[in-house]
Protein backbone atom coordinates (compact mmCIF):
# COMPACT_ATOMS: atom_id res chain seq x y z
CA UNK A 1 0.00 0.00 0.00
CA UNK A 2 2.62 2.48 -0.74
CA UNK A 3 2.23 2.87 -4.54
CA UNK A 4 -0.31 5.36 -4.20
CA UNK A 5 2.37 7.65 -2.49
CA UNK A 6 5.22 7.81 -4.84
CA UNK A 7 5.63 10.26 -8.11
CA UNK A 8 6.77 7.91 -10.22
CA UNK A 9 4.84 4.32 -9.73
CA UNK A 10 7.19 2.07 -12.39
CA UNK A 11 10.02 3.26 -11.37
CA UNK A 12 9.09 2.00 -7.99
CA UNK A 13 8.50 -1.42 -9.57
CA UNK A 14 11.64 -1.53 -11.36
CA UNK A 15 13.61 -1.12 -8.41
CA UNK A 16 11.43 -3.72 -6.76
CA UNK A 17 12.11 -6.36 -9.35
CA UNK A 18 16.10 -5.04 -9.60
CA UNK A 19 16.47 -6.01 -6.06
CA UNK A 20 15.30 -9.53 -6.29
CA UNK A 21 17.07 -12.66 -7.06
CA UNK A 22 16.56 -14.38 -9.82
CA UNK A 23 13.49 -16.49 -8.96
CA UNK A 24 12.43 -13.91 -6.55
CA UNK A 25 9.11 -12.63 -6.60
CA UNK A 26 7.66 -9.70 -6.37
CA UNK A 27 4.30 -8.44 -4.45
CA UNK A 28 2.42 -5.33 -4.04
CA UNK A 29 -1.00 -4.50 -2.61
CA UNK A 30 -2.76 -1.39 -3.05
CA UNK A 31 -6.19 0.68 -4.22
CA UNK A 32 -8.25 -0.07 -7.76
CA UNK A 33 -8.93 3.55 -9.29
CA UNK A 34 -11.35 5.53 -7.02
CA UNK A 35 -12.49 9.18 -7.21
CA UNK A 36 -11.88 9.99 -3.75
CA UNK A 37 -10.18 13.21 -4.24
CA UNK A 38 -9.70 14.41 -0.75
CA UNK A 39 -7.40 11.27 0.07
CA UNK A 40 -4.74 13.22 -2.10
CA UNK A 41 -5.30 16.56 0.28
CA UNK A 42 -5.36 14.93 3.41
CA UNK A 43 -3.24 11.47 3.28
CA UNK A 44 -1.17 12.91 0.83
CA UNK A 45 -2.21 10.48 -2.31
CA UNK A 46 -0.45 11.23 -5.37
CA UNK A 47 -2.41 8.30 -7.03
CA UNK A 48 -6.00 7.90 -7.23
CA UNK A 49 -5.72 4.15 -7.17
CA UNK A 50 -4.62 2.16 -10.31
CA UNK A 51 -6.22 0.16 -12.74
CA UNK A 52 -4.97 -3.29 -12.90
CA UNK A 53 -4.18 -3.42 -16.49
CA UNK A 54 -1.56 -0.49 -15.36
CA UNK A 55 -0.12 -2.70 -13.07
CA UNK A 56 0.29 -5.42 -14.92
CA UNK A 57 1.50 -3.86 -17.82
CA UNK A 58 4.24 -2.22 -15.65
CA UNK A 59 5.50 -5.44 -13.81
CA UNK A 60 6.17 -6.12 -17.55
CA UNK A 61 8.00 -3.46 -18.21
CA UNK A 62 9.95 -4.23 -15.50
CA UNK A 63 10.94 -7.88 -16.42
CA UNK A 64 8.53 -9.59 -14.24
CA UNK A 65 6.80 -12.97 -15.76
CA UNK A 66 3.74 -15.35 -14.68
CA UNK A 67 1.89 -12.50 -13.18
CA UNK A 68 -1.18 -12.41 -11.86
CA UNK A 69 -3.14 -9.16 -10.78
CA UNK A 70 -6.32 -9.98 -8.20
CA UNK A 71 -8.73 -8.51 -5.92
CA UNK A 72 -8.45 -9.19 -2.24
CA UNK A 73 -11.96 -9.50 -0.40
CA UNK A 74 -10.66 -6.28 1.50
CA UNK A 75 -11.40 -2.38 1.29
CA UNK A 76 -9.30 0.16 2.46
CA UNK A 77 -12.00 2.90 4.20
CA UNK A 78 -10.97 6.47 5.25
CA UNK A 79 -12.79 9.21 6.63
CA UNK A 80 -12.33 12.93 5.79
CA UNK A 81 -11.18 15.27 8.61
CA UNK A 82 -12.80 18.10 7.00
CA UNK A 83 -15.90 16.75 5.42
CA UNK A 84 -18.67 14.13 5.15
CA UNK A 85 -17.10 12.24 3.01
CA UNK A 86 -15.89 8.25 3.28
CA UNK A 87 -13.51 6.48 0.71
CA UNK A 88 -14.21 2.82 0.65
CA UNK A 89 -11.71 1.65 -2.09
CA UNK A 90 -11.61 -2.44 -3.37
CA UNK A 91 -7.97 -3.40 -2.74
CA UNK A 92 -5.55 -5.48 -5.59
CA UNK A 93 -2.48 -7.84 -4.93
CA UNK A 94 -0.01 -7.96 -7.80
CA UNK A 95 2.46 -10.23 -8.05
CA UNK A 96 5.43 -11.15 -10.38
CA UNK A 97 8.60 -13.52 -11.05
CA UNK A 98 11.72 -12.25 -11.67
CA UNK A 99 13.74 -14.34 -14.57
Amino acid sequence: MYLHHVEFPLRSIKEMTRVLKSGGKGVITDMDEHEFEFLQKEQHDRWLGFKREDIDHWFIDAGLINLNVDCLDQKSCADSELSSERASVSLFIAFGEKL
